[in-house]
């Protein structure tokens, strides 16, 4: 055997440990109680008289045609001392006008409406700023208007949230996907999130790893302020993850879990809305022309490269089989790293799928999503790197080269 091939061998033995570590990071993840699993009968022991008041934060733009339905599921929580805030962020549509219709009809709900935005800020940021400023809640929940929670969502969040004693708790949503494009595309994006944020070390108050998913953050509310809240991260093209940073490097004690069984959200319902989406999330989570670099890197060694030697070991063992030629003993070999880098992709991926309750007959269009995840990074490197600009509702946003707005 040559050098040349066991440098190959090596190399792509390396790519195989590192999916077998993600098995062992997922399997640790149940063990060490990432994984919020919720009893289906009965509620928290703790009395609803001992458990802090909490105020939903929810910013909405044209958001018009979801925003009832999500306020329902926030109403309809199995959770006392309940107030909502929604904050309309300068829409263009009805917005405004059904969010005071829902406040007509349940005492609990508060409406704001944003007229302008001042310069540096970043829309979200700005209204979910506006919607604390009044409001008097012992803890604050942030969530996005396509979030779907379930009855027992904020009492299982609070409980989580004061058992481990944290200041700021984030959940993984399930993926409530409905095209092809969503089913097939969406949980690897998640995927590329996790490989950046899904660390142990995320949980370590030792480590400056921090991440938070803005669909749902429950903030203490003193923590909230101390901090500056989303006024510190203000310029930053998406909220959450600065925000999580933040927050650490100020020595709050953050906590993220999977809320698979708590809530769920539906992102973006068509490719291009995908692609925008999460070309954004790519520039304001990664926020480094590197990173993104080195996550296609992954996606063509990781994921492709066993599809595409499969493809060319089939075509070769075809070639000898038919014409009677001895077959090369490393092209065993090679075929032997192959059969085992699918194996182990497809066990983690299977697991990683079903972590985010996404379906999972949909790793049969694995290669495609490969494809099109790359697509979405090539996009977010190319705004972040050469253009310095990212489009968003309507607006074109000119960036540094951290992802945060200038000018």
């Amino acid at each position: 055997m040559s050098t040349q091939t066991i440098i190959l061998f090596a190399g792509w033995g390396a790519i195989c440990n590192v999916w077998l570590g993600l098995i062992i990071a997922q399997r640790r993840a149940r063990r060490d109680g990432l994984l919020l699993e919720v009893a289906e009968e009965g509620p928290l022991p703790s009395p609803p008289h001992d458990r802090p008041s909490v105020c939903v934060v929810i910013a909405a733009r044209n958001e018009s045609a979801g925003l009832v339905d999500c306020v329902r599921h926030v109403l309809e929580q199995d959770y006392p001392n309940l107030s909502v805030r929604v904050i309309d962020d300068r829409s263009e549509d009805d917005t405004y006008e059904v969010a005071k219709q829902i406040a007509q009809t349940d005492c609990r709900v508060n409406v704001q409406r944003v007229e302008t935005l001042p310069a540096g800020w970043m829309g979200k940021s700005h209204a979910l700023w506006q919607g604390t400023r009044s409001a008097d809640a012992e803890w604050f929940l942030f969530i996005d208007v396509d979030c779907t929670l379930k009855a027992n969502a904020i009492a299982c969040a609070v409980e989580e949230a004061c058992d481990r004693g944290a200041d700021f708790l984030t959940l993984w949503p399930q993926q409530a996907a409905g095209g092809f494009w969503e089913h097939a595309t969406i949980p690897l994006c998640g995927g590329i999130i996790a490989l950046w944020f899904g660390s142990p070390r995320v949980n370590d108050p030792n480590s400056a790893i921090a991440f938070a998913n803005g669909q749902f953050i429950l903030f203490r509310r003193t923590a909230y302020d101390h901090i500056g809240g989303h006024k510190a991260v203000r310029s930053a093209i998406i909220e959450d993850v600065p925000l999580a940073e933040h927050a650490k490097k100020s020595g709050l004690t953050c906590w993220v879990a999977s809320g698979r069984e708590l809530v769920s959200v539906r992102m973006y319902s068509n490719y291009d809305a995908i692609v925008r989406g999460w070309s954004r999330i790519y520039v304001g989570a990664l926020r480094s022309s590197t990173k993104i670099a080195l996550s296609v890197v992954w996606l063509v060694l990781g994921s492709l490269l066993p599809y595409v030697v499969a493809i060319g070991l089939a075509t070769s063992l075809y070639s000898a089989w038919t014409t009677g030629s001895k077959i090369d003993i490393d092209m065993l070999y090679f075929a032997g790293l192959c059969v085992s880098h699918l194996v182990v992709m497809m066990v983690a991926s299977y697991r990683f799928w079903g972590m985010g309750g996404c379906r999972r007959l949909d790793l049969l269009w694995y290669p495609l999503s490969v494809c099109v995840v790359m697509r979405i990074l090539i996009q977010s490197w190319w705004w972040l790197t050469i253009s310095r600009r990212i489009p968003w509702r309507d607006t074109h946003y000119a960036i540094d080269g951290r992802g945060r707005i200038v000018g």
